[in-house]
């Protein structure tokens, strides 16, 4: 296997995930593409953005892997006959809604399987871990009682930036010796005034900020950190409300 790519909080920005993947020189007879989640709502494209990824997930040699992300699950909910919340209609999923109407996707069962088939963590053979959110457990991913932590709770983002100025590797805090590194999306880099994938102790954000207007699009080489970005989104996306 070659790379192992990440990218997450996509937020149905499709060409901002086709600029990185060209940008990357992603290959899919080589790299492993891993994807933290919200791959919907706000953006313009979710519907053809996971139209996009089963198509990709076909070429793949390695197929690609997909973390649950809170948006997704609004999504899946829906789409599998649940009720509609507003709260997911204030946070973008209207954009959503729209998307598969105007496409038809809406009764494709392939789409209905992408969302069935997400994972809430992985954990790479490097002791490496990888989730939307983050967990609460001292005992890392796999040990959360309420699995919704996975695809929702921030605390431990919060805990990294709290405890990163007196982070010591050799003497670090259980939580975040469960894993060699830690991966995830769920709150932008921006709120940081960081426009890059930001490392807080050993917890990598990779979350810049996609779903809004002056973010960009990440993805990241777990190895070497290589680092790739879209354009800015409202530039992709000049007359639509990125931040519905």
């Amino acid at each position: 296997m070659g790379r192992i790519l990440i990218t997450t909080d996509n937020h149905g920005n499709l060409k901002a995930v086709k600029q990185v993947l060209e940008r990357c020189k992603f290959n899919p007879n080589e790299d492993l593409l891993i994807n933290l989640g919200d791959v919907v709502d706000r953006g313009a494209e979710s519907a053809e953005l996971v139209q996009f990824y089963i198509d990709l997930s076909e070429e793949c040699l390695y197929k690609p892997l997909f973390i649950r992300g809170n948006h997704d699950v609004f999504c899946h909910n829906w789409l599998r006959g649940g009720i509609l919340k507003m709260e997911w209609l204030m946070q973008g999923g209207k954009a959503t809604i729209e998307s598969y109407i105007n496409t038809g996707y809406i009764n494709e069962e392939s789409h209905l399987n992408f969302f069935n088939e997400m994972f809430d963590f992985y954990i790479d053979t490097k002791n490496r871990g990888y989730v939307h959110a983050g967990f609460t457990s001292p005992k890392g991913l796999g040990n959360e009682r309420f699995p919704k932590n996975y695809y929702w709770d921030r605390s431990l983002w919060s805990f990294a930036n709290t405890e990163h100025n007196t982070f010591d590797v050799e003497a670090r805090m259980e939580i975040f010796n469960a894993h060699e590194e830690v991966f995830i999306g769920h709150t932008p880099t921006l709120i940081l005034n960081q426009t890059v994938p930001t490392k807080r102790c050993n917890i990598w954000n990779l979350d810049t900020g996609a779903g809004y207007g002056e973010g960009k699009l990440s993805i990241m080489d777990a190895n070497t950190k290589e680092i790739w970005q879209s354009d800015i989104i409202e530039k992709l996306y000049p007359n639509t409300n990125e931040s519905s």
